[in-house]
Formats: C-alpha cells, structure tokens, sequence
C-alpha cells in the first residue's frame, strides 16, 4: 500500500475539527490491514514503520506522534464494525474525550461485516483484480462501480439487492440531515436580516429565544 494513501488521509484529519473521530479510526483500520506494515503476527507495526509515518507527515507539515499512532490503531482494533463507531461518535464530542476515555467497547449486530477502510476508487481496483482472478482477462462488469463493496466472484443477486435497500435507508438518512442542516442555516439568515456576510457566531447571537 502507497505512503502517499497514509499522507493523503493525515492531511484529511489534519483539515477536520477537534473532533476527527472517524477519520482517525479509518487511519487505523487501514494499517491494521496492511501487510506491509504491520507485523506478521498482527500484534505491532513492523520495525521502523512509525518513523517513516512520522516522517512522512511532517514533509507534508503534519505533526505525528508515535503515541497518536497507537491510539488511532486501538480504536480501530476495538470498533470493527460501523455499528461500533457511530456509537462512539454519539457519545463523544472530541477525538481526545475518546482516547481519554480508553475507547469503551459497545455491542454489534453479529451479522454486520466489519467496516470498509477502502476509497471508492480502492475497491473498484479490488474488484477488477478480483474478477480478472476469477474470469480471466475477460473485461469487468458493466455495473461494478455500482455495487463497489460486492465481489462478483461471490456475490450473489440477492446481495445486489440487499446493497440497494441499504443504499435506499441511508440516502434517506443524508437527505434529513441535510434537510436540518439547510433549515437552520436558514434560521441563522432570517436572524441577520438576510445578510449572508454576517458570521455564523454573530448570527448565533441574533437567534431569537425559543
């Protein structure tokens, strides 16, 4: 797995707020499972691979600790699945109020697979390669980018359906998120007279009370 890919999500945690909490823990589900990385028993990283992450950063003006490191790989040895670290989010604010707390375990469905560390672009290679394994040199599969958590080699039909119902349930989540996002930025401009240069703290002021 490329250095640049570790890079690429410091510079993403580095761009959150004090909070950070997923961002850190899919860090640390990537290089649970990087062979090139971590040591053949699963149990440390291999020699030297601290430093080099540490290195890596600071080029790109990132401050890493090695104790950060271990922090983001316990929290993603202890929340495996997304179950897991939706309820560590509910519960807590800040990145640091959660290590502080020395990542409390929650229960899963035991059917729910673990979390996905992949980029969408990362599992559509998997894929590719996966179906180049099973079928030969034949071309991919028309749709694959459609279902990119599904093997064709495995998967079956009803799994593609199965995707689609997920798919349905959480779009419908985003969308009232997003609605709630929108109605109180709303709020917030009907407070500053409709003047979208006013500051969100500033118009926070202007609420009226409820």
């Amino acid at each position: 797995m490329r250095a640049s890919e570790y890079v690429r999500q410091e510079k993403k945690i580095a761009a959150t707020d004090t909070n950070g909490i997923r961002e850190r823990w899919m860090w640390g589900l990537r290089i649970l499972r990087d062979p090139e990385r971590m040591a053949a028993s699963g149990l440390s990283l291999r020699h030297g691979v601290a430093e080099k992450l540490i290195a890596a950063a600071a080029i790109a003006s990132i401050k890493l600790s090695e104790r950060e490191i271990q922090r983001r790989i316990q929290c993603a040895r202890t929340y495996k699945t997304e179950t897991e670290i939706r309820q560590a989010l509910a519960d807590f604010k800040t990145w640091w109020d959660l290590s502080q707390a020395n990542f409390p375990e929650y229960q899963w469905p035991e059917d729910e697979p673990h979390a996905d560390h992949r980029t969408e672009g990362e599992r559509l290679d998997d894929h590719a390669a996966a179906a180049e394994e099973a079928f030969g040199s034949q071309p991919v599969f028309d749709g694959m980018e459609l279902f990119p958590k599904l093997d064709p080699a495995t998967a079956t039909l009803k799994d593609l359906f199965d995707d689609c119902d997920k798919y349905d349930e959480q779009t419908a989540s985003f969308a009232r998120h997003g609605q709630k996002k929108r109605d109180h930025a709303n709020r917030l401009l009907d407070a500053a007279n409709n003047d979208a240069s006013t500051t969100w703290a500033e118009a926070e002021r202007l609420l009226p009370p409820f």
